[in-house]
């Protein structure tokens, strides 16, 4: 029995540190003239498989939705790109942002510099 398990147990595991699910714990925009921080954001969660990640946002009244996703790319263990295939922002459909990735326990500090000319600071909470 053991011979018919191993493998299949041996394909579920992670193909990198970020795989996996995420939420948001604070979020900095940094903007030449304004920072905004966040610290006990409404929920936003990031889901990563082995290719792809897909991301969603709710306001704490509801009404605001955002969500994007698409293809991902992690070099070494710090440089973490996304491809965007989809956002609720069209003007970021199809374009590369590029993060800085550190993982210390359950926690992912992602930094990024975005078209538009602001700093995205976050950190997300590994989701047991």
């Amino acid at each position: 029995m053991a011979l018919f398990t191993a493998p299949a147990a041996m394909s579920q595991l992670p193909s990198n540190i970020l795989e996996g699910s995420w939420r948001m714990v604070s979020q900095r925009s940094v903007w030449p003239d304004t920072v905004i921080v966040t610290t006990n954001p409404p929920p936003s969660i990031k889901i990563l498989n082995s290719t792809h990640f897909s991301w969603g946002y709710q306001s704490q009244d509801g009404s605001e939705v955002l969500a994007g996703g698409g293809r991902y790319s992690l070099t070494g263990d710090t440089l973490y790109i996304e491809y965007l295939e989809y956002h609720s922002s069209e003007v970021l459909v199809g374009v590369e942002l590029l993060f800085s990735a550190r993982l210390v326990g359950d926690l992912w500090y992602h930094v990024g510099e975005f078209p538009s000319g602001f700093r995205l600071e976050e950190v997300w909470r590994r989701i047991e």
